[in-house]
């Protein structure tokens, strides 16, 4: 019982620290790789992608990034999250939640991504994460991205539904 109270500590405070801030001011173009301010960005300065908004720091990275967006889809997709436009719902290995089939949320395993917090749902994840070359591509690639992130609008209405059923 106490372990299972730690580890559920362990797992708030994680959360309560995490370093990346969907309501941080600033964000990375996601073709330079320059900060930017989310207060001084304008209309213009971003794409739509994914029904979100990716942001880029001049219209030459706009135009670079809507003539190949898959180029550079792995850090749109993190930049989608950073700025809490999608929220996970999933393990982006798997697609599976804490408590699937034979996993509890005790085998959950948390690892960090430039400065962004990702839950994986089991040891194994861990595993195959821990042996990647390209951790980052691992966790936001369009595939990993499908099965472990969802538009934050849409989480929001599945919520309402279910406190609305209860």
């Amino acid at each position: 019982m106490i372990k299972h109270f730690l580890l559920s500590l362990s797992l708030i405070a994680t959360t309560l620290v995490a370093s990346d801030d969907p309501n941080s001011k600033t964000i990375t173009c996601v073709v330079s790789g320059d900060k930017l301010n989310i207060s001084e960005l304008k209309d213009h300065d971003h794409s739509t992608y994914r029904d979100g908004k990716v942001y880029f720091c001049c219209g030459g990275c706009k135009m670079d990034f809507d003539e190949s967006p898959k180029k550079f889809s792995s850090k749109a997709n993190y930049q989608l999250v950073a700025t809490g436009q999608y929220v996970q719902t999933g393990c982006p290995i798997t697609g599976d939640t804490p408590g699937h089939t034979h996993h509890g949320k005790e085998d959950v395993r948390k690892v960090t991504v430039e400065g962004m917090n990702v839950d994986l749902c089991c040891p194994g994840c861990l595993k195959k994460y821990n042996k990647s070359s390209d951790k980052f591509s691992l966790l936001f690639s369009d595939k990993a991205y499908k099965k472990g992130f969802e538009l934050s609008s849409k989480v929001s209405k599945k919520n309402k539904a279910l406190k609305t059923k209860k």
